[in-house]
């Protein structure tokens, strides 16, 4: 009855997924902008935060930090991770960062973003890296604005920057999918230099006093969202585990997980915990963590640079 139950979800799931296509893609879902005023127009004190896994993000957000910094004002700039929590956001200005994950932005960084106390009009912007240009890059940086602005946060700037993907599937085939090999030079010094002039532009709205109207569209990959790809995904990627005698314990895969899935004491993945981020495939660099997809094991993100001779860009900012 299980599997009946189950086979019948997933066809109707693939029915309905047959007819995103026919959807429109420029219907306004819905909008989001300022529910009280901004609280001043100076910036003197700024806090960075971004969620990021192979980098791209982090890095992003260092050279952002590095822009506000030589405008003379004092910045902090953290993982959010790392960032601990406070009952206040004693700043003028707060901006987020984070990769896009199956269309939107990842439930980690939204349940941070819940997490934090009320902003009380501080001016607030968001950043997203994304690997492909079909991401729906612009509503996962809705999704962000659109938190931080019931938290009394007053949205000012948002913007998305293009990486080398992330997803192991794109590359743990035969062939490695088109549009992320053309991007396999990206984050470059191009990106960057758009980096730092958003820190320029996000200023810019703060001493006019001009508070951004943001929507929300009807997209493609947004309608996606609805039939699960995290879900499917699950379905196509197998044996996932760790590799015990390959293990160092270094703890890098278990500091990444947003969902505490993996137990290195036991050596274990809880896969039903598991969000498939491939944060632990694509941080480890020791191949403990195991997968499989189309019966191929899936390689992970250092691995792809290393298989094929890729030197992430570093800015100037930025030293590791």
């Amino acid at each position: 009855m299980n599997n009946r139950r189950c086979f019948i979800k997933k066809s109707i799931l693939a029915t309905a997924a047959l007819t995103v296509p026919a959807l429109p893609a420029c219907v306004t879902i819905s909008t989001t902008t300022a529910k009280v005023p901004m609280r001043s127009g100076r910036v003197d004190r700024a806090l960075v935060l971004w969620y990021s896994q192979t980098g791209h993000t982090r890095r992003c957000g260092e050279v952002l930090a590095a822009a506000l910094a030589d405008k003379g004002i004092k910045v902090q700039a953290h993982d959010i991770r790392e960032f601990k929590k406070q009952e206040k956001i004693d700043f003028d200005l707060l901006v987020l960062g984070s990769p896009v994950f199956y269309y939107d932005t990842p439930g980690f960084v939204k349940n941070f973003i819940r997490s934090l106390p009320d902003l009380k009009g501080i001016p607030v912007a968001s950043y997203v890296s994304f690997g492909g240009p079909e991401g729906n890059q612009d509503n996962a940086n809705y999704s962000i604005l659109q938190l931080l602005s019931e938290k009394n946060g007053v949205p000012v700037g948002q913007k998305s920057f293009r990486s080398l993907s992330s997803f192991p599937l794109a590359w743990s085939t035969d062939t490695v999918h088109e549009k992320t090999w053309d991007a396999r030079h990206l984050p470059d010094e191009q990106t960057f230099q758009s980096v730092r002039n958003y820190a320029g532009f996000v200023l810019g709205q703060i001493k006019e006093n001009h508070p951004g109207t943001f929507v929300k569209k009807l997209t493609l990959r947004e309608a996606s969202t609805m039939f699960g790809p995290e879900w499917w995904t699950k379905l196509l990627v197998k044996n996932h585990h760790i590799i015990e005698e390959n293990c160092v314990r270094c703890n890098a895969c278990v500091k990444l997980c947003p969902v505490n899935a993996i137990d290195l004491g036991q050596y274990h993945v809880d896969t039903h915990a598991c969000v498939m981020c491939f944060g632990c495939i694509n941080t480890c660099e020791y191949q403990a963590i195991h997968m499989e997809y189309s019966k191929e094991r899936v390689s992970g993100f250092k691995q792809f640079l290393e298989q094929h001779g890729i030197q992430p860009y570093l800015p100037p900012e930025v030293t590791l």
